[in-house]
């Protein structure tokens, strides 16, 4: 039995029996809430390993409302706010449906393996969200660069989806219990050695061809790299390294990153940590 499969065995028994939504006054959801994002913190720690050398001393929550800057800037969401080190978190997510009982948060996997926990706890998601943001965020600042690079906003294909791929292969591989089906010979689809010709064929964003490289072509160019090195020392990596298509040709460039990466992270094998502490503040006070 694989480790990720014993581990959903395991954690059978502390999987939520229902939903509840707070309504035990704004102070007591607040807490509630912090003691939720406790969770998932520990959650990521516990199926990927320490992260915390590279986050804050002390995660704060900062409460918004439609009055507040930060609640259009985020568009409402859960969001990692790197000047201001806070987890900014609209106020009418106080009252949406957790897990019962809440300790069932820690484990890590059971809310991407089941499609109805998913659906039932959209938060759980947007938190754990919030928390690979706050990561790479802080990885990224420490070489003065932003997360995502600014090259995903780009109006050249070639910059913004090599940035793409990146950020779409990180995400499914930590929200992926299981890797995609496809089919991983056709690398003349997923990392096309002749970029120029796929230029001048494929350059609207929701073109198949273009999210196929986006998604698969960024899922192996990550994989290989966080299942040998672990998910806190390759996005490191990733963070503050960002990947490029070189002389028109994205296998060729994809193959260099991978070797450029694993010397690095070779090299950087041994990084430790300090504690993370979520506390939660409200500018309304």
């Amino acid at each position: 039995m694989s480790h990720i499969k014993a581990w959903i065995v395991f954690a059978a028994a502390l999987l939520p029996s229902f939903a509840v939504a707070c309504d035990e006054g704004l102070q007591k959801c607040r807490e509630i809430f912090g003691e939720l994002v406790s969770y998932r913190a520990e959650a990521i720690e516990r199926a990927f390993g320490d992260f915390r050398p590279v986050m804050p001393k002390r995660i704060a929550i900062k409460y918004v409302g439609p009055r507040d800057d930060e609640y259009e800037l985020y568009s409402r969401r859960v969001a990692y706010d790197l000047e201001q080190e806070v987890l900014v978190v609209p106020r009418f997510m106080t009252s949406a449906r957790i897990p019962n009982p809440l300790r069932a948060t820690a484990n890590y996997w059971p809310f991407y393996q089941n499609e109805l926990y998913r659906e039932r706890f959209p938060l759980v998601l947007a938190i754990d969200n919030a928390l690979w943001g706050a990561y790479l965020q802080e990885a990224a600042q420490e070489k003065g660069l932003s997360w995502p690079h600014e090259n995903c906003q780009s109006v050249d294909i070639g910059k913004r989806l090599a940035c793409e791929m990146l950020v779409e292969g990180i995400a499914a591989q930590l929200t992926a219990i299981r890797d995609p089906l496809f089919n991983e010979n056709r690398m003349d689809r997923i990392w096309p050695s002749d970029f120029r010709s796929f230029r001048e064929r494929v350059w609207r964003r929701d073109d198949r061809r273009y999210l196929e490289v986006q998604r698969y072509g960024g899922l192996m160019l990550v994989k290989p790299l966080i299942d040998r090195y672990g998910a806190p020392s390759a996005l490191f990596y990733f963070a503050q390294t960002p990947f490029e298509i070189e002389d028109d040709d994205l296998r060729r460039s994809a193959l260099r990153y991978q070797e450029r990466a694993r010397e690095w992270l070779e090299a950087n094998k041994n990084t430790k940590l300090n504690d993370v502490t979520v506390v939660s503040t409200d500018p309304l006070k």
